[in-house]
């Protein structure tokens, strides 16, 4: 049996759309005029097929399915055609059967993401604008725990001093005489996380990669960077700002011919190795860079042809 139609990775619902038109089957006419003044033909007159279970009366026949066939208002989900709300089907319409709703789920963009070769976010990405850390919760401890055990265990500070501080007994004598008190500003360490060669431009990443040189080797704070799964520029690898940097390998094992081969000329040694065995872009699928983002200095690199899209398996 043939299907009736196939659903693509970009296959839209209603939904996914801003707006979603709500429509009366028991109050319209099929008088056609909300089609045909609708600015972005949204809708448009379809065949539906309707269920109805038959219970015979007894116990004689067994219940069964029966099908039936009415024609009304289907709206239409590509993205050209996406409802914009502005109501004219229902000012036309003579028995105010059909109306624009606004849709009220949190993700209400995606319709138009995969609009010039952007992937879709569908699974594993909540595609919600909010903060997470506004969020966080915390409970007392009393509360996950026997109480009888927790009676002082249930405070907690929040604030954390991050770096190196002086000693108390050093800290309260120059309090004491108004010396000067250095500031709290040493993080160590500060990681920068995994942004690839590749979903970053490639003067974006040389630019954060001389902000971590300069903090470290002019303000003295101990950053150090990720590389990403996009490996990293021949000049970088053989130069002494390697040994501030973490050299990622995941399973595309993109970039670590060009690392491989730099080992014998390393003036330095990379600060640590990361090893990349789950993909958290899109569970199932790994990440995507598009292919107008793999130009011939990144295509050199991972080792593939330019104008390519990669997935990271």
């Amino acid at each position: 049996m043939d299907p009736v139609g196939t659903i693509q990775p970009d296959t839209l619902s209603t939904k996914d759309l801003h707006w979603r038109i709500l429509w009366d089957k028991d109050k319209c006419t099929l008088c056609g005029k909300c089609t045909a003044v609708c600015p972005v033909q949204a809708i448009e007159l379809g065949v539906h097929r309707k269920r109805l279970v038959n219970v015979p009366l007894g116990l004689e026949d067994k219940p069964s399915n029966v099908y039936t066939v009415y024609h009304g208002i289907r709206q239409r989900t590509d993205a050209e055609h996406a409802c914009v709300g502005c109501g004219m089907c229902n000012l036309v319409c003579p028995n105010n059967a059909i109306v624009p709703v606004r849709n009220e789920e949190i993700d209400k963009l995606r319709y138009h993401i995969h609009k010039d070769g952007i992937p879709r976010r569908r699974g594993g990405r909540r595609n919600s604008p909010e903060s997470l850390l506004d969020k966080i919760k915390f409970v007392r401890i009393s509360m996950l725990t026997d109480p009888a055990l927790d009676a002082g265990r249930h405070e907690f500070e929040l604030r954390t001093l991050l770096g190196r501080i002086l000693p108390p007994e050093e800290l309260i004598e120059r309090t004491r005489n108004g010396e000067w008190i250095p500031p709290v500003r040493e993080i160590y360490p500060l990681i920068i996380g995994s942004m690839s060669f590749g979903a970053l431009s490639p003067n974006m990443w040389e630019g954060l990669m001389m902000g971590v040189a300069y903090l470290n080797e002019e303000l003295g704070i101990p950053v150090r960077i990720c590389t990403g799964e996009g490996g990293c520029p021949p000049r970088l690898l053989r130069s002494r700002f390697i040994k501030y940097v973490i050299l990622q390998i995941a399973s595309g094992y993109f970039g670590w011919d060009e690392i491989i081969h730099a080992i014998p000329e390393m003036k330095e040694d990379p600060c640590a190795i990361e090893i990349k065995y789950g993909q958290g872009a899109k569970p199932g699928d790994g990440g995507l860079l598009m292919w107008y983002k793999v130009n011939k200095l990144i295509a050199s690199i991972r080792g593939v042809p330019s104008g390519v899209s990669l997935p990271s398996p």
